[in-house]
């Protein structure tokens, strides 16, 4: 099977970009409210089912890596050429992110021009408190996934070179249930209490990247439309009852990274994308999910400079604007830096 586009999987791209954007911006502010009013359970639900975002960008990165080795690629060397694509661009954002984009504003009334030098330098020395987690989150939160790929990609060209199909996925089993145990089942008698954030690391991505890498062996076909949607929303069902009994039972926080049932979800919207049905097919959204890696990237700038606004405005129009308006920025960002031969390498 050739490398070449699937145009429904970069449609998928831009959707789960959306999710992850919606995630960030906090839609009807889920973080700051504990009535449980109804703008607060649209806000909870948009933020909870958009988790399957990340989940999907892990299994279609290790389906299009599991591709190039199933053509021959020597698992080692395409991998390590793959997480130094990835580290140097993990690098250049770190870099762009020790500015604390949400102090902008307020650094220059208070401090004048001197204001974002010095709030940088302020933030730049909160990272080093915590050296542990800016090794494995990078300078903003949303950077762990790029690490983590990394760890997930090296960890599986590992166990491939050595021929270790079987013990990779019971390895990658037995992370995502440490993972599970140490943050939303902390709370329960099977909890594990490391006081380290398992979303960080190998704990989930592993295994959804080795999922994809197992689909890389299948052969897609139309079919593919109902089976992912079928085990999308069991995920779904699954990934709601068990924040729902966490919380009844445990006191366990209702908006979680991953449960069970997320694993799922993120599995079932690949297969989705991978089954390129005639209903998935748009050459405008396409193109625009190709610049997904730079969309991504660059997304919290807008967020956090935008953040002050939506302190100011609480709509419903605001609040579905801010999504958006954060998305077609950070398009015209993408756009602009992949003009450019020095920055192209950093978006796309």
């Amino acid at each position: 099977m050739s490398l070449s586009r699937i145009q429904s999987v970069d449609i998928f791209r831009l959707l789960a970009i959306v999710a992850v954007i919606s995630i960030h911006t906090t839609p009807f502010d889920i973080g700051q409210n504990s009535d449980y009013s109804y703008d607060w359970k649209i806000g909870f639900f948009i933020n909870q089912v958009a988790r399957f975002a990340v989940p999907f960008f892990f299994v279609i990165s290790g389906y299009f890596w599991g591709m190039k080795i199933r053509q021959g690629g020597n698992p080692i060397a395409y991998s390590l050429k793959s997480a130094n694509r990835i580290l140097s661009l993990l690098l250049f954002w770190c870099v762009i992110y020790l500015v604390p984009f949400d102090e902008i504003s307020s650094s220059f009334s208070e401090l004048g021009l001197i204001g974002p030098i010095k709030h940088t330098y302020w933030h730049i020395n909160s990272l080093l408190q915590d050296p542990f987690t800016l090794i494995f989150q990078g300078t903003r939160v949303h950077l762990w996934f790029l690490i983590s790929l990394v760890i997930s990609i090296l960890i599986s060209s590992l166990f491939l070179y050595k021929q270790w199909v079987n013990w990779l996925i019971l390895f990658s089993i037995m992370l995502y249930i440490f993972g599970i145990f140490a943050k939303s089942y902390v709370d329960t008698p099977v909890g594990i209490n490391i006081e380290f954030n398992t979303r960080n690391g190998p704990f989930f991505g592993t295994i959804l990247f080795v999922a994809g890498y197992y689909i890389s062996g299948l052969k897609p076909n139309k079919k593919w439309f109902l089976y992912g949607f079928l085990i999308f929303f069991v995920g779904t069902i699954m990934h709601f009852a068990e924040i729902t009994i966490l919380f009844k039972l445990y006191g366990t926080q209702l908006q979680q990274d991953y449960v069970f049932g997320t694993l799922l979800m993120g599995v079932g919207v690949a297969i989705i994308s991978l089954s390129n049905h005639p209903l998935l097919q748009s050459k405008l959204l396409a193109s625009l999910g190709k610049l997904t890696l730079g969309v991504y990237a660059s997304h919290f700038i807008f967020v956090e400079l935008l953040k002050n606004v939506d302190k100011r405005y609480n709509s419903i129009a605001w609040e579905i604007g801010y999504v958006f308006i954060v998305l077609i920025l950070s398009i015209l960002l993408t756009i602009l830096l992949s003009k450019f031969k020095l920055t192209r390498r950093f978006v796309v």
